[in-house]
């Protein structure tokens, strides 16, 4: 079984949580994929740290030095925060210069290409810099440049990025989401209607016509594809599970870690009861199996659905 972690910021302990529960099954994962805030815990497992470790570090990072990294200045790339500050942190602090290449089992971390809103997958360099480029959300941290294009938040393409870890070839596939619950949100009723608005598509027409040759440019680009990416939910592709855990923190809680991570942790371990008592007792069964439905503690339980791909924020 391969495990995608998706984004969430503070919420994306949530994935901590995760790992307990499947490690405490005797279910640890062959292969990991993470974007944003689920890229840092997809990484830390996959180059070989457990629960436990990854947990006890979650817990005990300072949290007014984890802020004091966006005093970047960062407006030259047309961004509050420039990055590399937090880049090198989570080198020095968590990471030591691993590469991606160093994992114990597979990696692969998501990112976005800024021009063409095409999902890049990166398999290789060093992972503080992988991170930085899943984790930057144009407009609040500067794009990343790596191989010759300008990366931002992997979420806008795929906010549980399944598609990446399919690339490792695992035999079954679970996807973690604790980002920001979306279903009735008014705050998602508005970014959708500017989207659709007169000022949203001057929007996306003038970041079309744009190349991203300066900061501003790439600015209004990333601007246009995070609007685009609230047009549908997230979904698992056909053939995975996604277990959704809704932490009743804000993304911005960093403080609030545990809560996150119990709530992890009971959402996987309901899911594992769950497929159990159905008779499939395997993480990732076949999909389509059972109806997705809402569990208690704030987490749902779906199969997938629909076409792999692309899949909508």
């Amino acid at each position: 079984m391969g495990l995608a972690l998706g984004g969430g910021t503070a919420r994306g302990a949530a994935h901590v949580g995760a790992l307990k529960a499947l490690e405490a099954a005797g279910e640890a994962p062959v292969a990991f994929s993470g974007t944003s805030f689920g890229a840092i815990i997809a990484a830390m497992a996959a180059l070989g740290a457990p629960a436990l470790e990854i947990e006890r570090v979650v817990r005990g990072q300072n949290v007014m030095e984890l802020w004091a990294q966006s005093l970047d200045f960062g407006l030259h790339r047309a961004a509050l925060v420039h990055g590399e500050r937090l880049s090198h942190w989570l080198d020095r602090k968590v990471f030591y210069g691993a590469r991606i290449e160093d994992a114990e089992r597979p990696l692969a971390i998501a990112a976005t290409d800024l021009r063409t809103g095409a999902p890049v997958v990166l398999r290789e360099g060093l992972v503080a810099e992988a991170v930085r480029a899943s984790c930057a959300l144009p407009g609040v941290f500067g794009s990343v440049r790596i191989g010759g294009r300008d990366l931002v938040d992997g979420g806008f393409v795929e906010p549980v990025p399944f598609a990446a870890l399919a690339g490792l070839g695992p035999a079954r596939m679970l996807g973690i989401h604790a980002g920001l619950d979306l279903a009735g949100s008014t705050a998602l009723t508005r970014l959708r209607w500017l989207d659709r608005s007169p000022p949203g598509g001057w929007l996306h027409r003038m970041a079309g016509r744009m190349r991203g040759r300066n900061a501003w440019s790439r600015l209004a680009i990333g601007l246009s594809l995070s609007l685009r990416s609230y047009r549908h939910d997230a979904r698992a592709p056909a053939g995975a599970q996604m277990v959704t855990v809704a932490p009743p923190i804000a993304w911005w809680d960093f403080h609030r870690s545990p809560i996150a991570i119990e709530a992890g942790e009971r959402a996987v371990r309901l899911w594992l009861e769950r497929r159990a008592a159905e008779g499939d007792p395997a993480p990732g069964g076949p999909a389509g199996q059972a109806p997705g439905q809402r569990r208690p503690g704030g987490s749902s339980c779906e199969p997938g659905r629909g076409p792999g791909g692309e899949v909508p924020r």
